[in-house]
């Protein structure tokens, strides 16, 4: 066979082989992993769905953690409780009940919800959470890896258009490297797809050892290069509120439920992250 027609041939495998696995897809390595398209290959995978009534194994809710927004001049603190998380329906809700009056609580606390691995190791990460997010005004609802304020990153859903910080005034979703010497966040924000609180959407982040990138439905929304976390942590999903003007606004009037349908998990940590056992 001729030269020129064994090229012509290689390059129309490789590009079938380019074409079936587009960039929001995950496909196994030849030898182990999972090879994403731009974002490199991740020894771990965990898929999350939610038939029943409990939380899958891998998963937990938050009980009775206090943060003190006060201390930062927010109105209110907000505090995560395990009675906002729940599955029902096949969704995991992460709520924060309507019509609370923070002001007559103790600690001045608005009740919130929030989900965190059992992996509290994960060192770069492709996570996917397919959900409805909610568009009752007033809270913030995220996807989100933390270890510490100066290693984070966040996708965010500020759900009430006069928050000064949707400064387009529409409720818009947030993507957010947190500083990690001091100094600014790398941050950003686009609207949100227009059924965002009655149609289940994929919203991904992609963190690498060299840039974070986000994904609303596999369309690339934000690439960032600055402000990359470098130390493991944890992946967690919250909804919660405390009254700053500024951020979250709230509380809501009426209830505000976070529903996720599936969470997608391809990473890796600090015992896999060299490669193959």
């Amino acid at each position: 066979m001729p030269f020129f027609t064994k090229s012509v041939i290689l390059l129309n495998i490789f590009a079938s082989i380019t074409n079936a696995f587009p960039i929001n897809s995950a496909r196994a390595g030849l030898g182990c992993g999972y090879i994403i398209e731009g974002a490199g290959t991740f020894m771990k995978s965990t898929t999350y769905t939610f038939p029943g009534t409990a939380l899958p194994s891998g998963l937990h809710a938050s009980s009775d953690q206090l943060i003190h927004d006060q201390a930062n001049g927010a109105p209110y603190n907000h505090i995560f409780q395990t009675k906002n998380v729940f599955v029902k329906d096949g969704y995991l809700n992460i709520k924060v009940p309507g019509a609370q009056t923070p002001a007559s609580v103790s600690n001045q606390a608005i009740s919130s919800g929030e989900v965190f691995t059992s992996e509290s190791d994960i060192l770069y990460a492709s996570v996917r959470t397919h959900a409805i997010l909610s568009t009752e005004p007033g809270t913030c609802q995220s996807s989100f890896f933390y270890k510490d304020d100066t290693q984070e990153v966040d996708i965010e859903f500020l759900s009430d258009p006069s928050s000064q910080s949707n400064t387009n005034r529409t409720a818009d979703l947030h993507y957010t490297n947190q500083p990690i010497n001091g100094g600014d966040s790398t941050w950003s924000h686009q609207a949100a797809p227009k059924d965002i609180g009655t149609a289940v959407h994929e919203y991904r982040i992609d963190w690498t050892a060299a840039f974070t990138a986000f994904y609303v439905d596999g369309v690339l929304k934000q690439k960032y290069t600055t402000n990359v976390p470098s130390q493991p942590g944890t992946w967690l999903w919250n909804n919660w509120a405390n009254g700053d003007k500024g951020w979250s606004v709230g509380p809501p009037k009426k209830d505000s439920a976070m529903k996720i349908s599936k969470i997608e998990m391809f990473y890796n940590t600090t015992s896999t992250a060299s490669g193959c056992a």
